[in-house]
């Protein structure tokens, strides 16, 4: 692995981005995964690391929402983390960028009490939020989206871009915000693409209605199907 770093370093040289290069050092020290091709970082374990490999080996729209991270996209990159103190029945979160990087965490003390089918939910609902979030980066041109590190100009720049190349973000995010925003947006226009990611990972073993049903509706009860990530 150190080595593949000297080398992307080296291929990257003064272009490359930095704060890339240095959360990839921190997770090799601390024993994680870097897939330098699509700039991800992976500190998962467990039934976490489970869930994410049957979704990146099964399902192909969770490895093309993974890809829209790649090299190719220069303004983020995402790193998923372990962490177990998430309150109860939060099996996820994305965190708001922060210097180009999106962070995903997941709580294998929250995985355990649910199947895998709806873990998978919860990361196709995590990629979704890091998605918007990558859009919103696109359109804000800095590192992060809180607007106390924006000049005046700059947030009027990130409005404009935001209303002219992502209107769905901007129509939930600006004309009709609440604080909500974002699950608004999903549960309209993305619940078809978790029921998508889902039936792949499940390899479609249930009526479509069944991916359609559990693609939003209660996470924190819904137990479809076994545990093979244990």
């Amino acid at each position: 692995m150190i080595g593949i770093m000297a080398s992307y370093i080296f291929d990257k040289g003064c272009k490359g981005n930095t704060d890339f290069i240095n959360a990839a050092i921190e997770a090799v020290v601390n024993d994680g995964e870097v897939d330098f091709e699509d700039k991800i970082i992976n500190e998962l374990e467990g039934k976490a690391k489970c869930i994410y490999d049957k979704l990146k080996t099964s399902s192909t729209g969770f490895k093309n929402a993974i890809k829209k991270f790649d090299r190719d996209f220069p303004v983020s990159h995402i790193s998923f983390k372990i962490n177990n103190k998430l309150r109860s029945g939060n099996y996820g979160v994305t965190n708001p960028p922060n210097g180009f990087n999106i962070t995903v965490e997941f709580s294998n003390t929250q995985l355990a009490t649910i199947s895998d089918l709806v873990g998978a939910v919860a990361f196709a609902h995590e990629i979704i939020h890091a998605e918007i979030f990558r859009k919103m980066l696109s359109a804000a041109k800095i590192g992060n989206l809180d607007p106390e590190n924006m000049t005046q100009q700059q947030q009027v720049d990130y409005v404009n871009s935001l209303r002219d190349n992502f209107p769905g973000i901007y129509d939930y995010h600006i004309e009709r915000y609440k604080p909500t925003w974002n699950h608004n947006q999903m549960a309209s226009h993305y619940r078809g693409t978790i029921a998508e990611i889902i039936e792949e990972f499940d390899h479609s073993i249930k009526p479509r209605q069944i991916y359609e049903d559990i693609a939003w509706v209660g996470l924190r009860i819904l137990e479809y199907g076994v545990s093979n990530c244990n």
